[in-house]
């Protein structure tokens, strides 16, 4: 077994940073799992970012945030976009699953 990243040995030892890291990105769940902040903020950037964002919150532990995030962006994709499919879906695009 390998030598765990710094963040878990952080979050593990109840650190400062990892509980700092934690209400960070509980803070950008809020934001970005609010239909209407998604819904305006996910049309503007493209599907890689849109990705990255749902993979954050969904490897925070934010799945239901990285669920409506995705949706909000997907829903002005065309068929062309990744994420422009007809019947999309969004948890299992994320989980893969």
């Amino acid at each position: 077994m390998g030598v765990e990243p710094a963040l878990i040995r952080m979050l593990r030892a109840g650190r400062d940073e990892g509980r700092d890291l934690e209400e960070a990105l509980d803070h950008l769940a809020r934001v970005f799992g609010r239909p209407a902040s998604a819904g305006r903020l996910g049309t503007h950037v493209t599907c890689y970012e849109a990705n990255v964002i749902a993979y954050v919150l969904a490897a925070s532990r934010h799945l239901d945030a990285a669920v409506v995030w995705l949706d909000e962006h997907a829903a002005t994709d065309t068929e062309e976009d990744l994420h422009g499919r007809p019947g999309f879906d969004a948890a299992r695009y994320i989980t893969g699953r």
